[in-house]
């Protein structure tokens, strides 16, 4: 497939089977901005997106306390990267701008302190936050790894963020029934409001990387195989939506509520969906992960100014590309990983330093940071 057609809607109103928040006293999405921007993006690169950009790199020199497997979120706080494994192990640890081991966060076990299945995290200058899902509980550690106190939840959930007034936003896996996705709580985990409910019978089954992901100015909020991005502030008020319209390469409706029947169905799979929440960069700029059954594509795109991209990762792609975008230092540098394996399929390894192909060959792992101008 050489094009992606994606159209990003901003609008208040929720399309098909989507979320729909509630209309009582809990409802926090009153007076969104109700605007309408269609994009249409059907070519492979991100010309007037961005002048330039350059990539650096930063070698992650783990020890035996920071070691891990694979990425699967990635935080940037105070100049350290926080990076919590998708492998079974699911360990979370830390690491210095310069890639130095910095820390490790609990163990896994079921006393305090202790996780079973760490599913998400947060760090802000209260300290490194860890969500328990098998335990239903949130952890909280210091910087350097002590563990602090932890937090009973009487529901079960799968993402979290810590709020600016030190309560919670959890995102509350589905179960079938039209119950919320989203609550705010206290401290301690008592729920203190609800909003945006699923659609009755809806299941998921789609896994999505950073279903709440922080912004400088609030929090974004993304279910695949659903299509409505939320917009929030640093408290959790709902400030406004993005409808994103794959059109013809689009999920069903009847996909999106239960994904794994239509997966166990061999239905088509050519769609396209977003594999993780996009996030914002200088100015108007969104960029995410998208993918169908056999590629995957960076997209980068400018709702403000009705201009788009993408780009394939193929064979002639280079290792200085935005491959697979995890997070951002700031509102202009993108971080990506890189391992030998990946790197090896692009045209250009040669052209590495020295430096990061012997890192490469010894099995490190670098965080690529490319800065757009």
């Amino acid at each position: 497939m050489n094009h992606l057609f994606i159209r990003i809607l901003f609008t208040t109103c929720f399309i098909g089977c989507v979320l729909s928040c509630s209309k009582d006293n809990n409802a926090r999405d009153t007076d969104v901005p109700q605007s309408v921007i269609n994009i249409d993006m059907c070519k492979d690169s991100y010309d007037g997106l961005y002048r330039d950009h350059h990539a650096s790199f930063v070698i992650l020199k783990e020890d035996d306390e920071t070691m891990f497997m694979d990425i699967d979120k990635v935080r940037f706080f105070n100049g350290n990267y926080y990076i919590l494994d998708r492998s079974s192990a699911r360990k979370l640890v830390s690491f210095t701008s310069d890639g130095s081991p910095m820390g490790s966060y609990g163990r896994q076990g079921n006393g305090p302190g202790e996780y079973v299945f760490p599913w998400d995290m947060d760090v802000d200058s209260t300290g490194v936050y860890v969500l328990d899902t098998n335990n239903r509980k949130v952890i909280r550690y210091s910087h350097d790894g002590t563990f602090i106190s932890e937090s009973k939840l009487k529901f079960l959930a799968d993402a979290f963020k810590r709020l600016r007034n030190g309560n919670f936003i959890f995102n509350i896996a589905p179960d079938g029934k039209a119950s919320p996705s989203l609550c705010i709580t206290d401290p301690s985990g008592h729920i203190q409001t609800s909003f945006c409910y699923y659609e009755d019978g809806y299941v998921g089954g789609c896994t999505t990387n950073n279903v709440l992901r922080e912004t400088s100015d609030g929090i974004l909020y993304y279910r695949s195989p659903l299509d409505t991005l939320i917009k929030m502030d640093k408290n959790g008020n709902v400030t406004g939506r993005i409808i994103f319209d794959f059109m013809e390469k689009g999920i069903s409706q009847i996909a999106k509520k239960d994904f794994l029947a239509f997966r166990r169905n061999e239905e088509d799979k050519s769609y396209l969906r977003l594999v993780d929440t996009p996030f914002p960069l200088s100015g108007s700029l969104l960029i995410g992960l998208v993918e169908d059954e056999s590629s995957q594509y960076t997209i980068i795109c400018d709702p403000v100014n009705n201009m788009c991209g993408s780009r394939k990762f193929t064979s002639n792609s280079s290792v200085y590309d935005i491959i697979e975008p995890l997070t951002s230092v700031g509102d202009s540098v993108v971080v990506s990983l890189m391992n030998e394996e990946l790197a090896h399929r692009c045209r250009d390894y040669a052209t590495l330093p020295d430096s990061i192909k012997d890192s490469l060959k010894s099995g490190a792992r670098v965080l690529v940071l490319n800065t757009l101008n």
